[in-house]
């Protein structure tokens, strides 16, 4: 398990995505500018209420930006995946 930073409070089911830059592992906000410490969580983190449609936004992101890597929480704020470009990594990472 891997704690990047703070964690959004989402339900049982829910999962919440979040990514940073790929070449860098910096933390990057919905609109892709870098995660400061201490600014909105909610800014960062995409909820979704189950793991494959967190994981299809995960696709989707990758297809359009190859400089970002994702990275999926579950309720408990422990890492169940996470995919770069060059697809999904084995924990540990």
């Amino acid at each position: 398990m891997i704690s990047l930073m703070d964690n959004p409070k989402i339900k049982e089911n829910q999962f919440a995505v979040g990514q940073a830059e790929y070449t860098t592992g910096i933390i990057l906000k919905k609109n892709n500018q870098y995660y400061n410490s201490g600014e909105d969580i909610h800014e960062v983190y995409s909820i979704f209420e189950n793991l494959d449609l967190a994981k299809s936004f995960t696709e989707q992101g990758i297809s359009k930006n190859s400089n970002i890597e994702y990275f999926i929480i579950n309720h408990k704020g422990e890492s169940v995946y996470f995919v770069d470009p060059k697809g999904e990594r084995k924990y540990p990472f």
